[in-house]
């Protein structure tokens, strides 16, 4: 019988072939794996860390953040049905729903994101719809002049609301010309918008001058019809008409002394493409200060009352 001898060359071709071989057999599985969890994040379902203190007290962003790796650890995180944002696009579900905790992209004149800083997600709670007519006075949230229950932030005794007014004009000749805001002066060379309170009406300002429709530009277009029987140049509180496709959403910390929230008091209303999610259930840590921290999170009690605009 002959024997055969592989030349050396054909084995080394033939063990590079095999080494290839596991190679692409390794990458693949890494490959479908980034596939499923792609597919699952897009489509599915998603997990959001929350962080710093805007959504307190409801929500725990846990140390702030001074430390983010920290707070994604210590702070609370909600589950997000990603199925539930594309059946909203598609126009399968309706609107997002008043009292909804929900993830948003930070808009382009949001005051954090105007002076330099990368846009991010946030979360916040939506507070008024489209159609709503909206204000704000001395910190009490009005809905179809309705006024909002608000224990669910302050029954805790651990954030008392500012006593802002929002949004507050003045008029001349039944047309709205000027709006009631401060600036204050950033490191980054831009303007941060402090509202005026109770005790306190900041300056008023033209309605064309440049922050004021950086920041307030889609509010002022969007106002109710002002009374002429109104004084002249004298602040007055008018409703804020929410326009189609877009919501009114707020933090639920709104006393600065406590990091309160930056949201649509500083930029107006969002577009509801903005919205990356809705947050249906807190999921870790399971515990907190020995209580059971896994809960679902439902709109409070006091927006059932809202009546239709």
């Amino acid at each position: 019988m002959e024997s055969t001898t592989i030349p050396k060359q054909q084995q080394l071709d033939r063990a590079e072939t095999g080494v290839f071989k596991k190679i692409m057999l390794e990458l693949k599985g890494y490959l479908e794996a980034l596939l499923v969890a792609f597919l699952i994040v897009t489509f599915a379902f998603n997990t959001v860390g929350v962080v710093g203190s805007s959504m307190r007290p409801n929500l725990n962003g846990g140390v702030g953040r001074a430390s983010i790796l920290k707070s994604l650890f210590t702070g609370d995180r909600v589950f997000i049905p990603k199925y539930d944002t594309w059946l909203r696009r598609i126009g399968i579900l309706g609107n997002y729903q008043r009292g909804d905790i929900v993830v948003v992209r930070e808009p382009a004149n949001a005051p954090s994101a105007v002076m330099g800083e990368r846009r991010q997600f946030f979360i916040k709670r939506v507070i008024a719809v489209p159609g709503d007519h909206l204000r704000i006075d001395a910190g009490q949230v009005f809905i179809n002049n309705y006024p909002l229950d608000q224990s669910f932030i302050s029954s805790s005794g651990e954030i008392t609301p500012d006593p802002i007014f929002f949004p507050l004009v003045s008029q001349e000749n039944g047309l709205v010309n000027q709006f009631y805001v401060d600036w204050i002066d950033t490191s980054y060379g831009t303007k941060y918008p402090s509202l005026p309170y109770e005790n306190y009406i900041a300056k008023p300002w033209p309605v064309n001058n440049k922050d004021v429709r950086l920041y307030y530009g889609q509010v002022l277009d969007n106002l109710a019809p002002v009374s002429k029987e109104s004084k002249e140049n004298t602040a007055i509180l008018v409703d804020l008409i929410i326009p189609k496709d877009h919501y009114f959403l707020m933090g639920d910390n709104r006393e600065s002394a406590r990091g309160g929230s930056e949201d649509s008091r500083y930029f107006g209303p969002v577009k509801s493409i903005s919205i990356a999610g809705k947050a249906t259930a807190v999921i870790w840590p399971p515990k907190r200060e020995g209580n059971w921290n896994w809960r679902s999170l439902t709109p409070p009690a006091g927006f059932a009352n809202i009546p239709q605009p």
